[in-house]
C-alpha cells in the first residue's frame, strides 16, 4: 500500500511542490504542502483505478 501523504514531510513531497510552486502567493495556509498532499492522493487513486480496470478487463475476457 502506498504511503499516506498526510504522514509525509514537506521534503518528501518536494518534487510535487516544485511543480506547483508560486513564490508570490499570499495565502493563510501552506498551499504548496496542501496541494502536494491532494495530488499525491489523486496519483494513488489513479494507480489503484488502473489496476482495478485491468482486473475487470481480464475478468470480462474470461467470461464466455
Amino acid at each position: 500500500m502506498p504511503t499516506d501523504p498526510l504522514t509525509q514531510s514537506k521534503s518528501d513531497l518536494a518534487a510535487v511542490i516544485e511543480h506547483i510552486s508560486l513564490a508570490d502567493s499570499p495565502v493563510g495556509i501552506d498551499a504548496q504542502y496542501t496541494h502536494a498532499i491532494i495530488i499525491s492522493y489523486l496519483q494513488q487513486i489513479s494507480t489503484r483505478l488502473d489496476r482495478l480496470e485491468e482486473r475487470l478487463n481480464q475478468e470480462e475476457d474470461k467470461t464466455p
